[in-house]
């Protein structure tokens, strides 16, 4: 019984991380400090303009180098020579406005780094186009209120990060604009209220959770709103 009532509480959230959205952030993170296995002729120096190929010939990445550093713009491409990600870096950190591109040359992300974080207002884009989160990272977490939304357009989730994690309020949108989820959350954990509705706004599931476990009354209902089943946890233990 027990397993069968979690589920309807964590089906809302399977599909969700609190990480998603951050769209092409991994280019910039994770390609930039890859190191270039090929670079154009220079003077043997480390303040030489490096370039590396991909095995079809065409360019992967250019990068400038100071003191044995990376530093300048910095650029990385696919190998049909669209652009994939471009940034900056002051003595081998991110440090500046940052891009990342889809294969057809679509901005997949944008946004800024400071002393090698991301820091600041942040977007990032569905392959069509339409925005897919936005908010704002300081010293490399999230923080403030942050929007995601469907490929099509409607909103998926709004929500205020504090340090990294959920605090307040919560929800999350069906694909047709229907709440889906209404929760509550204190540092980075469930508490509070939670209701869980489904595509056409009829309340399926109504709980409640304290410091991320199950704890008081639930309810689950069926279409006509009726109370099929109904009990109390207690620290996460049915009762």
């Amino acid at each position: 019984m027990k397993s069968r009532i979690l589920s309807w509480f964590s089906s809302s959230t399977k599909n969700r991380s609190p990480e998603a959205g951050h769209g092409g952030i991994g280019d910039l993170n994770c390609e930039s400090k890859q190191p270039a296995p090929a670079a154009i002729p220079g003077d043997g120096k480390s303040d030489d303009l490096q370039e590396s190929f991909h095995k079809n010939g065409r360019l992967r990445e250019r990068q400038s180098y100071k003191d044995g550093k990376k530093n300048g713009p910095w650029a990385l491409y696919y190998d049909n020579e669209q652009l994939r990600s471009r940034g900056n870096f002051i003595d081998g950190e991110r440090n500046g406005p940052f891009e990342a591109f889809y294969s057809n040359g679509q901005l997949r992300s944008r946004g800024t780094h400071k002393d090698d974080q991301r820091d600041g207002p942040y977007e990032s884009y569905h392959a069509n186009g339409q925005l897919e989160s936005r908010g704002a990272f300081a010293n490399g977490k999230k923080t403030g209120p942050w929007q995601k939304f469907h490929a099509n357009g409607q909103p998926a989730e709004t929500g205020t990060y504090s340090d990294d994690q959920r605090v307040g309020l919560l929800e999350s949108f069906h694909e047709n604009g229907q709440l889906q989820v209404r929760e509550h959350y204190h540092n980075g954990k469930r508490d509070g209220l939670y209701e869980l509705y489904d595509e056409q706004g009829r309340l399926k599931t109504r709980g409640n959770f304290r410091g991320g476990m199950l704890d008081g009354r639930y309810e689950l209902y069926d279409e006509d709103g009726r109370v099929t089943e109904a009990g109390t946890f207690k620290d996460g233990a049915n009762h």
